[in-house]
């Protein structure tokens, strides 16, 4: 049994082929081969019952606050580090809603391809959002951050993500 598996082994999963240029391939593979290959990410409700979604430089529409869990690091823990980092707000994480099974492929070399997996959790959080400059890694790297009342028609990954959330 992969320890891949063993992450959230009973909650519904997904598979997702994305297939990528050969530059971003390259950046990722080594974080999916040396490093952790997991992503964590949460669906977060205010005591409004609204839910947060970010706009970043990478995604159409907006999206799940989160990001890659770094080595010593829990798929719960990075959530809330990504959460706190992307949004400002402080979450507390619950249950983990859906794994997505994530295959990637390069557009020139399509036989080339690493494996990874997407965590999407629950997760509590009440505050406003502070100004996008103050949001993110980078300066870029967050363009929007907003509580919604329902899920935006625009939401990257709808497909797959939407009956989860």
């Amino acid at each position: 049994m992969s320890w891949r598996s063993q992450i959230a082994p009973n909650v519904p999963r997904e598979q997702q082929t994305l297939t990528l240029s050969e530059e971003k391939f390259k950046s990722l593979r080594s974080w999916a081969i040396e490093g952790t290959g997991l992503t964590a990410s949460a669906r977060i409700n205010d005591s409004d019952g609204r839910i947060l979604f970010v706009q970043n430089s990478w995604t159409d529409g907006w999206f799940v606050p989160g990001g890659a869990v770094e080595p010593n690091e829990t798929p719960q823990e990075a959530a809330q580090r990504e959460i706190h980092e992307e949004t400002g707000l402080n979450a507390t994480i619950e249950e983990p809603l859906v794994v997505l099974e994530q295959t990637y492929t390069s557009e020139t070399v399509g036989y080339d391809r690493f494996s990874a997996l997407f965590i999407v959790y629950s997760a509590l959080a009440d505050g406003e959002i502070p100004p996008v400059s103050q949001l993110g890694k980078t300066d870029d790297e967050i363009e929007a951050a907003q509580w919604f009342e329902t899920i935006p028609e625009d939401l990257h990954d709808g497909d797959l993500l939407r009956p989860y959330l």
